[in-house]
């Protein structure tokens, strides 16, 4: 039997960034070298690496996926959903070079539609995927649902959030967080996802609000006759570069206001997400603040800029250990009672995902 509490150790990180550091190296060398080809390979051996210097409670995880796994997916990716897009937007194209706009807005209006599915099947059978190839204690996890019907779920819901717009981003996301997590399984254990909205509501309401405050102040301090902002733009002889500058400061500026009242949003959501997530006599916990996750990528940034872009090959590395340094688990477990899967084991990985570039948990 083992127990877990909070803060114990039992979940723990042994990899350092040296160690980790010829592995991206030579991935990105031979990434180059194969003008792409690799990074398939890359991705796998990045995983198997972090896999294998998780520690939970008495053993390392086990990455079983392979590259070649990697690259159907993406493949098929490229099938069935790269060809009907292409072929769509050329056919959206033609129809307002030909004068006919409402097909073309019509066309337009399923291409989204089309792509929120597809976002929805890829993000299921992406955390699917990824708990088929992660072993512990010689056991698996995965789905036997193969996410058709979450991707109808992901489609309406969000479809919701167009309709409200964007009020009902919150239910959205606890309700798919819920639906996705309900249909993984770990052994022969299912997951049990029970998150909420009420604990989001206040920290969603100010990103909600937010922009709008600050659009109407920017527009209310440009056209005020009192304001330095209006004397600087309308009294002023400034010298047109100048005049270039303050506008990008102030759009700079209210970009990264917006970035990081999300970013309390986001962490906010995921803490509260994750400490709905039971898993037998488990329950799981994420311990970040808006802060933290502020610092990641304020760091991730300086990285790949001063790095002129090399430096990205860690990024995933940092995010791994950022994860695992903040997830705990609390209760206790015996992995002998879990036993082995019996969910349907996956032949590819996650290209849907990989081919639109989104994140599965």
């Amino acid at each position: 039997m083992l127990r877990f509490e909070e803060d114990d150790g039992s979940i723990q990180f042994a990899g350092s960034w040296r160690e980790f550091a010829p592995i991206a190296l030579s991935n990105l060398l031979l990434t180059i070298v194969t003008l792409g080809f690799y990074r398939f390979w890359a991705i796998n051996r990045e995983r198997q690496y972090l896999w294998s210097r998780t520690w939970v409670g008495d053993d390392y995880l086990e990455w079983t996926g392979t590259g070649k796994e990697l690259l159907i997916g993406f493949l098929m990716a490229a099938v069935f959903l790269g060809l009907p897009l292409i072929i769509l937007n050329f056919g959206i194209s033609a129809m307002l070079l030909r004068g006919h706009p409402i097909v073309a807005y019509t066309g337009a209006a399923l291409a989204l539609l089309v792509f929120n599915y597809v976002v929805g099947v890829a993000r299921f059978r992406a955390v699917r995927y990824r708990l088929s190839r992660t072993i512990w204690h010689g056991i698996r996890g995965g789905s036997d649902n193969p996410g058709w019907s979450y991707g109808l779920s992901n489609l309406w819901k969000w479809g919701a959030n167009y309709v409200s717009l964007g009020i009902a981003v919150p239910w959205t996301m606890v309700s798919l967080w819920n639906d996705r997590w309900r249909e993984m399984s770990y052994g022969r254990q299912a997951f049990e996802s029970n998150a909420i909205v009420q604990p989001v509501l206040k920290s969603f309401a100010f990103f909600y609000l937010a922009p709008i405050l600050l659009v109407g102040l920017g527009i209310a301090s440009l056209f005020a006759q009192n304001s330095w902002i209006g004397n600087f733009y309308f009294y002023t002889d400034a010298p047109p570069l100048v005049s270039i500058a303050l506008y990008l400061l102030i759009a700079f500026s209210i970009y990264w206001i917006v970035g990081l009242i999300f970013l309390n949003y986001y962490s906010t959501f995921y803490r509260e997400a994750v400490a709905r997530l039971n898993y037998g006599g488990l329950r799981f916990t994420f311990e970040a603040s808006a802060a933290k996750w502020m610092m990641l990528y304020l760091v991730d940034a300086a990285i790949i800029v001063f790095t002129l872009g090399l430096g990205y090959v860690f990024i995933g590395y940092r995010h791994w250990r950022f994860f695992v340094d903040h997830v705990g688990l609390i209760g206790e477990i015996d992995p002998a009672e879990l036993a082995q899967s019996r969910t349907r084991d996956e032949a590819h990985g996650e290209g849907l995902l990989d081919a639109i570039d989104i994140g599965a948990f």
